[in-house]
């Protein structure tokens, strides 16, 4: 991997359940980049999550992957701050996205970094992946509105 790219790894936490092997694929991935960054999904009491989605968990702890930071979130996407901690590293002129919940946070992940101007791609086998149709319409919006 050049060491160009760097690695986000997007809401890897033990309350997600993510599969072991693509954890520990993920671990050994992650090896290859000079910088990984790591997301934790939180759940503040007022979130859309609770009120609408009447979805009362957050992630819980984070899998230790070999990040050096972790970049706290309380939606699917990136805020301003999670943007400006990618920027801090210039080094890195593209992000691999992997982790879980691509239809929702890394998606969401990809339209922030666009919106920022930050180059990314998906490493899709590194992805917790959704089932059955909905599976087929991610992979539509992530390759027409980014070409990933």
């Amino acid at each position: 991997m050049p060491q160009s790219s760097g690695l986000l790894v997007i809401d890897l936490q033990y309350g997600f359940s993510p599969m072991p092997d693509m954890v520990e694929r993920i671990r050994d991935a992650a090896q290859d980049y000079s910088v990984v960054v790591a997301t934790k999904f939180l759940n503040p009491p007022d979130s859309l999550f609770r009120r609408v989605l009447n979805d009362g968990k957050d992630g819980g702890a984070i899998i230790d992957v070999g990040h050096e930071i972790v970049l706290e979130k309380t939606g699917y996407g990136l805020d301003q701050a999670a943007i400006n901690a990618l920027r801090e590293f210039p080094e890195i002129t593209e992000w691999g996205l992997v982790g879980s919940r691509t239809g929702a946070c890394i998606m969401a992940c990809g339209f922030s970094l666009w919106d920022a101007k930050i180059p990314f791609h998906v490493i899709r086998h590194l992805c917790a992946e959704e089932k059955g149709p909905m599976c087929a319409a991610v992979d539509t919006v992530l390759q027409r509105q980014f070409g990933v």
